[in-house]
């Protein structure tokens, strides 16, 4: 009789070896992965010294993506030209990972700043600044609730997510003067996500629409209460256009800051309200 401890390895000194679960081993045998080379009567497992190789394989290509389905095949139709096809496919796929990461890694920077400068501004305070170009992308709307206002804002965020636009500025808003003036402030022209200047070619890769602020000077002001009480800083803007004899365009352009993503409570959002200086 072969003494088998000294040849073979049982369950669970197999899976010792390779720090997984004896139950993952189990599962790898179900579904025709890697199965040990001797089962005996009484479902006793053993696994060959020449298998440790092959399990490391399988170890590495797990590690790599991939899924039990593909690595079966694989494994069961492996030759040196599949492996050289397998990893150039694998490569491509980590090199988009790799893209996808650089770009989350922006985004949380970015987004760190945004934040950062969020928390230095004078809400008590209106001023005229001066903007370069910004691109921004819009949903036209026809809201005439608060819940069409989230249908809308629930439809722009998915068509972001469809073309690969991660934003660090939170969805925003375009309001027109002549309904502001009128206090009707629910009545969106749009909502838009700004992009930065670097994302622009990929918006005209993937044929994007997107509208154009443009540069010039703006009037300015913050608010640090959310979105129920805007009425007051647009009351200090429309005092300030009044004040200072000014001539405005048409349009206002709310900009969210904090969010929930940095800030809690919908009444603690701080919003940026600008509109272009003629």
């Amino acid at each position: 009789m072969i003494n088998k401890s000294n040849l073979y390895f049982t369950t669970g000194e197999f899976a010792k070896l390779f720090n997984v679960s004896k139950s993952t081993l189990f599962y790898y045998d179900e579904v025709g992965v890697f199965s040990p080379i001797i089962r005996e009567e009484n479902d006793y497992r053993f696994y060959a010294v020449e298998q440790i190789e092959v399990f490391e394989v399988i170890v590495t290509l797990k590690e790599l993506g991939m899924s039990l389905k593909d690595i079966k095949e694989y494994m069961e139709n492996r030759t040196p030209e599949n492996f050289i096809t397998l990893m150039e496919e694998r490569e491509k796929i980590i090199d988009d990972k790799i893209s996808y990461l650089k770009e989350i890694k922006q985004f949380f920077r970015k987004k760190a700043d945004l934040v950062r400068e969020s928390l230095c501004v004078d809400t008590n305070k209106v001023e005229i600044k001066e903007y370069p170009d910004e691109y921004l992308i819009p949903i036209k709307t026809e809201i005439n609730n608060e819940k069409d206002m989230a249908v809308y804002l629930a439809n722009h965020i998915k068509f972001c997510v469809d073309k690969n636009i991660y934003s660090p500025h939170p969805i925003s808003g375009m309001q027109d003067y002549e309904n502001i003036s009128n206090g009707i402030y629910y009545k969106y022209l749009s909502f838009y996500t700004k992009i930065t200047p670097e994302q622009l070619p990929l918006l005209l890769s993937n044929n994007v629409p997107y509208i154009l602020k443009k540069k010039g000077k703006y009037i300015v002001a913050y608010h640090s209460k959310g979105y129920y009480s805007l009425d007051e800083v647009y009351d200090k803007i429309f005092n300030f256009i009044k004040e200072n004899n000014l001539e405005t365009t048409r349009n206002f352009y709310e900009d969210v800051l904090l969010d929930e993503l940095s800030i809690k409570g919908y009444e603690n959002y701080m919003v940026q309200i600008s509109i272009q200086v003629k």
